[in-house]
């Protein structure tokens, strides 16, 4: 899923799922040096067992454009923008 967060791209992997608004959802971040990938195996459990899943790129990262945030507080402060996406 490719979503516009303050005019940049952000990937977020689904675990090859639509997302629903009905379900639940769990959001998964990578630490640095990583992308989703990490989160594969975990994304898809979640994703075929009714929930939905956004394991994001951080900017910068893996599919996602923009420059790299440079703290734990600025990913925070991100997260919520990419929620209300």
């Amino acid at each position: 899923m490719r979503l516009d967060v303050g005019g940049s791209e952000v990937y977020a992997y689904t675990g090859t799922r639509p997302v629903d608004p009905a379900k639940p959802a769990v959001v998964f971040v990578h630490g640095a040096a990583n992308d989703h990938s990490v989160w594969l195996l975990q994304s898809r459990y979640f994703a075929h067992h009714g929930w939905n899943v956004l394991a994001v790129d951080l900017p910068g990262h893996g599919r996602s454009g923009g420059a790299a945030l440079t703290s734990v507080e600025a990913i925070a402060d991100w997260l919520p923008a990419v929620l209300d996406t």
